[in-house]
């Protein structure tokens, strides 16, 4: 899982420098927690009112950081995006239904939970989800080619 971690840092990294909300941003973090369907679904109705076990969730600092969005006036030095949290049995799961490998699922889910942590929502309305699937698939897409390039 090491390699799959070292992927997506660098092409979300990559990705950031030409977002305009990170000019000047030395170091960006977030965090990405594995857990069980207990964990998850507690989350999932505690922060969201939604009672039920689910994929991933993302806990963002900021409202909206998109790249389409007006930046704010000045950059901090360091940014925390949030807290990204995936569930490993419905990883697995879905892993054995889309017939790919358990690492390529938590890479898809890290990224779409990256893209809600930047403010993008795929709930708001179909041109949205429009938008944020072709920011994932993209994502997705380099870190695929990256993995690949280190085998």
């Amino acid at each position: 899982m090491d390699h799959v971690i070292s992927a997506l840092e660098a092409v979300l990294a990559a990705n950031l420098k030409k977002n305009p909300h990170f000019a000047g941003v030395k170091e960006v973090t977030m965090t990405m927690t594995l857990c069980g369907k207990t964990k998850i679904r507690t989350l999932n109705r505690e922060y969201r009112q939604k009672d039920y076990v689910t994929d991933v969730l993302s806990f963002p600092v900021y409202e909206n950081l998109r790249p389409d969005k007006k930046p704010r006036e000045k950059n901090l030095s360091q940014m925390d995006l949030g807290d990204l949290v995936i569930c490993r049995e419905k990883a697995l799961s879905q892993a054995r239904e889309f017939e790919i490998t358990y690492e390529q699922e938590v890479v898809h889910l890290a990224v779409h939970g990256f893209l809600h942590l930047l403010g993008f929502d795929h709930e708001i309305s179909d041109k949205e989800e429009k938008i944020m699937e072709a920011h994932e698939s993209a994502l997705v897409g380099q870190i695929y080619k990256k993995l690949k390039s280190k085998k």
